[in-house]
């Protein structure tokens, strides 16, 4: 699962989210790229799936949507710079600050993104419970001076 660092995040920029059906099962929070409409799971994407949870498995770290229902997809792009905090399923196996994320083609975070977009992981949440992590969505320009 994803969540915004801060609610600001979303009362002050532009929508964030598109509007898409799944191609295939997922999990809150995979990442993954959207084609015709369709969200199917990719490496090296920079969107992902955050969709309200509802019902007994809310909140838990594996938190299952259909293929065929409709998700709200958020634009990672759209917060470079800011923050983003990450838990459950989507989580790397190992992971400390510093390392810079990018999805599998599982729709999971992996360490090893060596371009942008990727994550750079600035805090751990409780005892590895998740991690909050700067978004990064293109390199900065390079001065000439």
């Amino acid at each position: 699962m994803i969540k915004f660092n801060r609610i600001s995040q979303i009362e002050r920029s532009e929508y964030p989210f598109e509007d898409a059906v799944l191609k295939n099962d997922a999990l809150n929070g995979d990442f993954g790229t959207i084609t015709d409409g369709e969200f199917d799971t990719a490496a090296a994407s920079f969107k992902a799936i955050m969709q309200n949870e509802t019902g007994d498995d809310m909140g838990m770290p594996e938190y299952k949507i259909k293929a065929g229902e409709h998700v709200r997809v958020l634009d990672l792009t759209k917060f470079n710079g800011q923050a983003i905090e990450v838990y459950g399923a989507q989580l790397p196996a190992a992971y400390a600050k510093g390392d810079k994320l990018k999805s599998n083609a599982s729709g999971k975070l992996v360490s090893g993104a060596t371009v942008a977009p990727y994550l750079e992981v600035t805090d751990i949440v409780g005892n590895k419970i998740g991690l909050v992590a700067k978004i990064v969505a293109a390199t900065a320009p390079v001065s000439g001076n």
